[in-house]
């Protein structure tokens, strides 16, 4: 409990966040709580522990490797820095700054740029204008423009508008992916009330949009002609691809939530020019209301509490659009098993192991809402973890009839093994972490990731929403779990040394690499996180401030690709 109880004197000292952001000031503490999920781990070479207590209704978490610090953002538009360990966290911005009242994606450059997504909504009207927005620090503040907004496009009956969320740089950072999901459950019509008579997908939704990352003001047309002729649609037949992310290839890959159907949820490979089926292929399954005659009552695959079913929109639709002339759509990747791959049977109805039953699933259970997806780019993970990927499941299920019905549990995290098979993607799913509460976003850093759930304070009795850390083996480590010696590096005593309060540590690299450098005690216990981010080959130095310690010997271990280059000692006095 200790560990969560530093005090504001000690974080302005450890983290220096005043002296790089004069112009913020510190949100009041969140009270820590024990949390009142308590994570499970499945398999036994990973570590997990709390990183800290959060606010509620946190939707996002990222790294900002420019200053080494983790920010977290609300759907309510405000940006937190935050000191993992500790309650303390820094307010950045809010809607007012970056002017977007529901924020739902962000991610940070390597260089520190800020881009957060999301949508402002007109009740009044029944439309949404989709932005994203850019944030630069400048004299001590973050400083906001708009990159683009939307046209207002039409709202739909119900809490099916998944609006702008998703948002990824590209590797080389000159390009943004950004998910634009759908306003439908399945593809069904939405007049709200007589307003958009037939409306059932606009131009705008359903779709991964590219927009050039320097792009300012640009104003995105709901019109389908404008955005294919200036080449803004990367991807369409998307429902939610609510996170987006890239593998150490180039390759890009999106989650998928399905509707209130039992059609299986996505993880698809997104490319250019792909149609991904929404709405007429759902998860491997057909559309039913695509077909004539459909009888909702005398299909297997709706439930009869889910909100699509209860608000009238499964119904036989004659004039259900024909899919799109030509277009040979793009299907999720296989999921092989052994975990989160099961699926009602088409022949008979029945819930089954996809694996045992010698079906093909496309790709993870129905209801479970992938959320989180990351991969470890720099191979920073060892044993059998290097450059795989990890999906957290959202849904529990305790939270609807809808996945207890599919025999799965959810609030969990998983290891995914992408493999190749001639013209298909497969991938190995195991469960690693159960027991979460509502996981909604993750954050990759070496070979470490960082899981942050969203269920609200109210729900949990005035329990803190929390961050885990996730530690995996770091790569190079051995059979006997002692990490290899990297080489061509050199790690300079510190100067002054004994020093008081202040002193300096300088390296040389001699070929890029993921570099930690970490502080102990004599006890081994962690005391700073001086770095732990991708570096250059050449000379770089970091300074460490001892203000809050107490006189006594210091360790400094620096780390290459996950093997350990060399450690030294230092001694505080004062």
């Amino acid at each position: 409990m200790q560990k969560y109880l530093l005090t504001f004197s000690l974080l302005l000292l450890s983290t220096g966040a005043l002296a790089q952001n004069p112009t913020q000031k510190p949100a009041a503490p969140i009270p820590y709580k024990e949390a009142v999920s308590a994570p499970q781990l499945l398999v036994d070479d990973i570590t997990l522990e709390n990183a800290g207590t959060v606010e509620s209704n946190a939707v996002r978490i990222a790294y900002n490797a420019a200053n080494q610090e983790f920010y977290y953002l609300l759907q309510n538009g405000t940006l937190y820095q935050f000191n993992l360990g500790s309650s303390i966290h820094f307010r950045m911005a809010d809607a007012s700054d970056h002017g977007i009242s529901e924020t739902l994606g962000l991610d940070i450059s390597s260089d520190g740029i800020f881009y957060v997504a999301g949508t402002n909504k007109n009740g009044a009207l029944a439309t949404n204008e989709g932005q994203v927005s850019r944030g630069v620090f400048a004299d001590g503040e973050i400083v906001w423009e708009t990159v683009f907004v939307t046209e207002p496009y039409p709202l739909s009956n119900t809490a099916f508008d998944h609006s702008i969320n998703g948002i990824e740089l590209s590797p080389d950072e000159g390009t943004l992916y950004v998910n634009s999901g759908s306003r439908t459950d399945h593809g069904e019509i939405h007049s709200v009330d007589g307003l958009y008579p037939g409306e059932r997908e606009s131009p705008l939704t359903a779709k991964i949009l590219r927009i050039p990352a320097d792009t300012t003001d640009l104003v995105l047309q709901n019109d389908q002609n404008f955005l294919d002729s200036l080449g803004f649609v990367y991807a369409e037949g998307v429902r939610n691809s609510f996170d987006l992310a890239f593998d150490a290839n180039g390759n890009l890959f999106g989650t998928e939530n399905a509707g209130d159907r039992d059609d299986p949820e996505e993880i698809n490979w997104l490319r250019k020019g792909h149609h991904y089926g929404f709405p007429w292929l759902i998860g491997g399954n057909l559309t039913p209301m695509q077909f004539e005659g459909y009888d909702v009552d005398a299909d297997p695959f709706v439930s009869t509490n889910s909100t699509a079913y209860n608000g009238g929109f499964f119904y036989n639709d004659p004039d259900y659009p024909e899919p799109p002339e030509g277009v040979v759509f793009t299907e999720g990747v296989i999921n092989t098993g052994p975990d989160a791959n099961n699926i009602r049977d088409p022949e008979d109805g029945v819930v089954k192991d996809a694996a045992d039953a010698g079906l093909t699933i496309r790709s993870l259970t129905a209801h479970r809402s992938p959320l989180g997806l990351v991969f470890d780019t720099t191979n920073s993970m060892g044993g059998q973890y290097t450059g795989d990927a990890f999906v957290l499941g959202w849904t529990g299920s305790n939270d609807s009839g809808l996945l207890s019905r599919m025999g799965d549990e959810g609030d969990d995290m998983f290891h995914l093994e992408f493999t190749q098979n001639g013209d298909e993607l497969e991938m190995k799913t195991t469960r690693i972490v159960r027991g979460l509460l509502n996981p909604i976003d993750a954050e990759i850093v070496g070979n470490k990731v960082y899981v942050l759930e969203f269920k609200t304070s109210w729900v949990n009795n005035g329990a803190a929403t929390a961050v885990y850390e996730i530690t995996f083996p770091a790569f190079g480590t051995n059979s006997e779990g002692e990490p290899e010696v990297a080489e061509s590096f050199r790690l300079y005593q510190n100067y002054p040394n004994p020093f008081n309060p202040g002193t300096t540590i300088t390296l040389d690299i001699a070929t890029p690499g993921f570099v930690e450098l970490e502080v102990t005690d004599v006890m081994g216990r962690s005391i700073a996180t001086l770095a732990r981010q991708p570096l250059s080959a050449r000379s770089h130095t970091f300074s460490f401030d001892g203000s809050a310690l107490s006189s006594g010997i210091y360790f400094y271990t620096l780390s290459i690709d996950g093997k350990i280059a060399e450690t030294r000692k230092m001694m505080l006095i004062k």
